[in-house]
């Protein structure tokens, strides 16, 4: 029979500080941790690092809690972890982590059927290609990311590459359409629900190396509500993945088998997958205050059968760090991950302290029904004093509404302004941004008011100033959230680096804007509408950024 046992192999790609690009076992993993120098865990796939590290911590929580700050700081001041304790579970659960194991492969179904013989008597074979699970080519309805891959291209992987895909499949299996057995109520087993980490973008805080960023990411363990003395992982549980309830703790909800899959092993590859319905959380059940790496959003008026408080997700149009604030703040509006409450907390305890700056790595994908059309990583330097301080949240928040304001100058749409009316009154008013009564004179100078609203709109989307606006503040964004906790005089922040954050916003605005209208043809009276339309452009901007030269430089 073959053997591939997670523990023992190796599979897990890592950095070393000393030897650069190595994969390892989970043994290895945990005994040489401190000695070898583990700089990070790190695949291609954002997802597979995701699903990695799932696995070491429900490993880690398993072993060592912790349950409170104390416990926690015990094991951080080491800086290694009980290795007697660690070998001892491992070998306890050794033959749970071996992926052809005939009674309990590691993240699968034993039971599963590869085949089965239909009503007129032919055989019918549930397996497809491995490449249904591998997120990144185009097979099914997902787009072509990285390959032109297509259904019946015959693919071959190894085990590792095997390990690795099961274990961000799991956490980031695209609900949809499924192979069922033979006889099973369609209604019942065609279609699977997402998997838990699919509509969220995953928060992993990073330390200097892997002994401190698997320790940054353990928040306390069997003290919440949500832990049950039933809690165990996939590979402490008996029965075949196929619940529909909610998990029974953390470690039940870190390694969730969201889908039933057997893998099939010709000459020493692996060719083939069975797919089909596993587990599947309960109508109405929310990953809100029970998922510790996402973030959550309240909608104000769900729709019937939504969830309330959805995970932050990553958006095709927009990049993470401008809604930074719902990742590291809790408001009425927004909770941020319960891993940050917790670094918050022992921040407050004394074991954190509080100028620490920790980097989040931010990671996830975008589907659209059951298409997965873009993955995301994003890294953010996080000073751990925003999680305390909300004067410093506030004054952030402050210099990205400065930025909001400056987009939507350069947007389709209409902006704000406050006027002073004949009675001496301030209100606000909406006009429309000078790109589109730019758009509206170029296409029906007649009588620019009676524009097709649609055919402006994509004059104006079609030169897009607001990716490259963006793409140069995300640039400068950094700097900001680094050097803002930094400068504060009198208890208050911001004094030199929102000035220099303004001027920035205002010279990346005023450069995009330059941008977009070079690519219109600058001829006759074009070439006077756009002088209108940047005159009016730099009216409007001044009031929102006023020109001056206070603010120090990057």
């Amino acid at each position: 029979m073959p053997s591939f046992n997670l523990i023992d192999n190796k599979w897990i790609p890592c950095i070393l500080v000393t030897s650069g690009q190595e994969e390892l076992s989970i043994r290895e993993i945990f005994t040489e941790l401190k000695m070898s120098g583990i700089q990070e865990i790190s695949d291609s796939s954002p997802l597979v690092t995701v699903g990695i590290h799932r696995l070491l911590l429900a490993i880690l929580h398993r072993n060592f809690g912790p349950r409170d700050g104390s416990a926690w700081a015990k094991i951080w001041n080491s800086g290694d972890w009980d290795t007697t304790k660690l070998m001892g579970y491992l070998d306890k659960w050794h033959d749970r982590f071996n992926l052809f194991d005939e009674k309990y492969p590691f993240y699968q179904s034993a039971s599963l059927p590869v085949s089965a013989i239909d009503a007129k008597g032919k055989v019918k074979s549930y397996a497809s290609s491995v490449s249904g699970l591998i997120h990144e080519l185009a097979a099914g309805g997902n787009a072509t990311l990285f390959d032109h891959s297509t259904d019946d291209k015959t693919y071959s992987i190894s085990s590792a590459e095997a390990a690795r895909l099961l274990v961000a499949f799991q956490p980031y299996a695209v609900g949809g359409l499924l192979t069922f057995e033979t006889g099973q109520d369609p209604k019942l087993y065609k279609s699977a629900d997402n998997a838990p980490m699919v509509k969220g973008a995953a928060i992993l805080v990073k330390g200097d190396n892997l002994f401190r960023t698997l320790m940054l990411n353990l928040n306390s363990y069997g003290v919440s509500k949500n832990d049950t003395t039933a809690d165990a992982p996939a590979w402490e549980q008996e029965h075949d993945a196929l619940r529909e309830e909610s998990p029974k703790g953390l470690l039940d909800l870190l390694t969730w088998q969201s889908r039933r899959v057997k893998l099939i092993q010709e000459q020493n590859a692996v060719t083939h997958v069975v797919i089909m319905k596993g587990n599947q959380f309960p109508d109405n059940y929310s990953l809100h205050e029970k998922e510790p790496m996402l973030a959550f959003r309240k909608v104000l008026k769900p729709t019937k059968g939504q969830d309330p408080l959805p995970p932050l997700a990553f958006r095709e149009d927009r990049a993470l760090w401008r809604d930074s604030l719902s990742l590291f703040e809790s408001t009425v509006d927004k909770t941020r991950p319960l891993i940050l409450d917790w670094l918050s907390e022992l921040t407050f305890e004394g074991h954190i302290a509080q100028s620490t700056v920790i980097n989040l790595e931010v990671m996830g994908m975008i589907t659209n029904q059951a298409k997965i059309i873009l993955w995301r990583d994003e890294r953010l330097p996080l000073p751990i004093i925003y999680l305390e301080d909300k004067k410093l949240c506030e004054k952030l928040k402050t210099a990205l509404e400065i930025a909001d304001k400056a987009d939507r100058l350069l947007g389709p749409g209409f902006h704000s302004i406050k006027v002073t009316d004949k009675d001496g009154k301030k209100k606000e008013m909406l006009f429309p941004s000078p790109l589109r009564q730019l758009a509206a004179g170029i296409l029906y100078p007649a009588n620019p008011r009676e524009a097709d609203k649609n055919a402006v709109v994509a004059l104006v989307l079609s030169i897009s100033p607001s990716r490259s606006f963006w793409a140069e503040m995300g640039i400068s964004f950094d700097y900001l959230l680094s050097k803002l906790p930094e400068d504060q005089q009198g208890g208050e922040y911001g004094a030199t680096i929102l000035p220099w954050w303004n001027k920035v916003v205002r010279n990346a605005a005023l450069k995009a804007f330059d941008q977009a209208v070079e690519a219109i043809d600058q001829t006759g009276r074009i070439l006077k509408e756009t002088t209108l339309a940047e005159k009016e452009f730099r009216i409007q901007l001044a009031k929102i950024i006023p020109n001056t030269k206070k603010g120090g430089e990057a």
